[in-house]
């Protein structure tokens, strides 16, 4: 399985790095690759002592396994719990309460009282009945890889946003989109949309002073109903303030959200330059499920990421790992599908070794 893995990986990575369907086998790869090096230990030390293992033996052994790794998980898990719920109580203090600030102590907790439950279940479930251990081995097996499934999307989606975020795109660009957000009442920049308009800046001038190429801005973002004009329109007038010529603006006002954003900017950019190389600015939790965008509308375009505040990052963070979970949802529930009939299978070909 794990061989399979990596090859699959290896499949997807030269076509695109930034997927959804690799956050899913990176986190894999990770769990398997943990239980396996643990399943060896185990086998190891009972091949060193002249312990001959039955079948059955061996497929409980493996099933111990994996609950001894969910085990082993379980401290990280608290505290990363712990660092979300100190992140989320400085996002309330300083946003506001609502259960959207408070994704990652929902998430986190999720975890880690369902990875609890079930240990303690299993513990205390006992049986010498051949059918019924089988069904409750069903049950609780089916719930761990639930869980198993869920954390090793999010360790997924962890490990390629954190390098998505990190990424500085090449400088040979001839545009760079900036994706908007909402503007204040006065029609000035939020904080957020100002870090990606300055990160924007920030690209321009290092492309400039490493190639000497100059770089036309497109901000990208339609009006609202309680904004006073364009997330576009305010981000022209700020690039103006900073400097930035007039005729070195492209701006998009028709964007609703950041499909439309990528594929707006990206039709207008043609209709002016044909075949342009372009990057684009967000903040850096958006930039990996902006280039997931992207890639799904064929468009070979690389993002740059704004810093913002570690407390509304790490919310921010879970907010698009849910958008993960949520868009990708029909393939989430095949996939769930194809797993829950694995641990079936599995349990059939455990109750006959029993027999």
């Amino acid at each position: 399985m794990l061989t399979i893995i990596i090859y699959m990986i290896k499949k997807y990575k030269k076509n695109k790095l930034y997927s959804y369907e690799n956050a899913r086998l990176l986190g894999a790869i990770i769990f398997i690759s943990l239980v396996f090096i643990f399943d060896i230990c185990l086998t190891g030390y009972d091949y060193f002592y002249g312990y001959n293992k039955s079948l059955y033996q061996l497929i409980e052994g493996i099933q111990d396994d994996i609950y001894i790794v969910l085990i082993l998980i379980l401290p990280f898990a608290f505290i990363v719990t712990i660092l979300a719920m100190i992140s989320n109580l400085k996002l309330m203090k300083k946003e506001g309460k609502g259960w959207k600030n408070m994704l990652g102590i929902i998430l986190g907790g999720f975890i880690c009282l369902s990875t609890i439950s079930v240990i303690i279940g299993k513990a205390l479930t006992f049986s010498t009945n051949a059918f019924e251990v089988t069904i409750t081995d069903y049950f609780f097996n089916a719930i761990v890889m639930f869980i198993i499934y869920l954390e090793c999307i999010l360790v997924g989606n962890c490990i390629l946003g954190i390098k998505a975020a990190k990424n500085i795109p090449k400088f040979d660009k001839d545009c760079i989109i900036i994706l908007g957000c909402r503007v204040k009442k006065d029609g000035d920049l939020s904080n957020l949309l100002k870090g990606r308009v300055d990160r924007a800046i920030e690209f321009s001038q290092m492309q400039k002073q490493e190639t000497g190429k100059e770089i036309i801005f497109v901000p990208s973002g339609g009006k609202g109903d309680d904004e006073p004009i364009s997330e576009a329109q305010a981000m022209k007038n700020y690039l103006i303030k900073k400097g930035i010529n007039e005729d070195s603006i492209l701006i998009e006002d028709k964007s609703i959200n950041t499909y439309e954003n990528i594929k707006l900017s990206n039709s207008l950019i043609e209709s002016k330059i044909k075949n342009a190389k372009t990057a684009f600015a967000t903040t850096n939790y958006h930039v990996f499920r902006t280039m997931i965008i992207a890639n799904n509308q064929n468009l070979n375009i690389e993002g740059i990421g704004a810093k913002t505040k570690t407390y509304f990052w790490v919310n921010a963070f879970i907010r698009e790992y849910v958008a993960t979970l949520v868009s990708e949802k029909k393939k989430n529930i095949r996939m769930m599908i194809i797993i829950m009939l694995g641990v079936l299978f599995f349990s059939i070909f455990s109750y006959i070794s029993m027999l």
